[in-house]
């Protein structure tokens, strides 16, 4: 990366305007999006929508362009800006991310959207299970979106469940509860069933994830999106676990690839018979997710 006075940058610190403009360009230019230039400025000055744009004619701190510059060094290198400034937004909240946990896509918020509706037209105060929590996006929203419900967070990743945690911690959804352990296993280990199952399973096949974006592929980790040579692993795995930890009038969600449906029907519908298993699709009009009735 050049230096600043290279780049037409002068030597005081910019105007707000001015840095993005700078940043935008350099990230154009080596095929990156601009709007990464964006994302980057409004997490450093702390400030959103309306805020953020009276501030553009603003001048920025010796210190705020030493770190500004920084960070768009490091992204341009590769590296993910969620990653760069430790947090992501998901259903309007502020979580904090690190590569142990999977940066949360805003698809995943109509998960969320999907068990806040179904669900709580027949359920006034389930329990509910996110399974492979990750940064705990899904299991903190659901919490704080639902503040009835009694939410439970699994993950395998020891590491995954301290960010989940202080997550819930600095949202104020400190009465989640975390469970170490494989997929259901936790569940399954205790003899105890849930009203509601949720998980965004890694889903991706081994073969799509050499061929995803180094943004992705070295920084976000393979085992929340590798889920094997036909990304049905995971699948398979909770398939085999519901009949013993879905309640018996529960219900189930499960994020999937567009191309899955049928095969996860299959899979769902061997284990569990009697339940009525159906495939709903996202804004896109994409199959995005299975629901399980039992």
């Amino acid at each position: 990366m050049q230096n600043n006075n290279e780049q037409g940058m002068p030597a005081p610190p910019p105007r707000v305007s001015e840095a993005l403009q700078w940043a935008s360009s350099f990230f154009q230019k080596i095929g990156l999006e601009k709007k990464a230039a964006e994302y980057l400025m409004q997490d450093l000055l702390q400030l959103e929508s309306v805020s953020y744009h009276l501030h553009l004619r603003e001048r920025l701190g010796n210190e705020q362009w030493k770190q500004y510059q920084k960070w768009t060094e490091r992204h341009g290198e590769g590296e993910p800006v969620q990653y760069i400034t430790g947090a992501a937004y998901f259903y309007g909240r502020r979580f904090s991310v690190n590569p142990f946990v999977l940066i949360p896509r805003h698809e995943t918020e109509e998960l969320v959207e999907a068990v806040l509706t179904k669900a709580k037209q027949r359920m006034d105060r389930p329990t509910i299970a996110d399974v492979g929590t990750g940064s705990g996006a899904i299991a903190v929203t659901l919490a704080l979106e639902w503040p009835e419900a009694t939410v439970s967070a699994l993950d395998v990743s020891r590491e995954a469940l301290a960010i989940a945690r202080e997550n819930g911690d600095e949202l104020g959804a400190s009465s989640v509860e975390f469970l170490e352990g494989n997929m259901l296993a936790p569940l399954r280990q205790q003899g105890r069933t849930t009203d509601v199952i949720v998980a965004n399973p890694p889903y991706v096949t081994t073969r799509e994830w050499r061929s995803l974006s180094s943004l992705v592929r070295e920084h976000e980790p393979r085992q929340a999106l590798d889920g094997g040579a036909d990304g049905l692993y995971f699948y398979r795995k909770l398939a085999e676990d519901l009949p013993d930890t879905l309640a018996e009038d529960g219900l189930a969600f499960f994020e999937i690839g567009e191309l899955q449906g049928p095969a996860i029907m299959l899979l769902m519908e061997q284990q569990l018979p009697e339940a009525d298993v159906d495939i709903l699709q996202d804004i896109n009009g994409k199959d995005r997710f299975v629901m399980i009735e039992r």
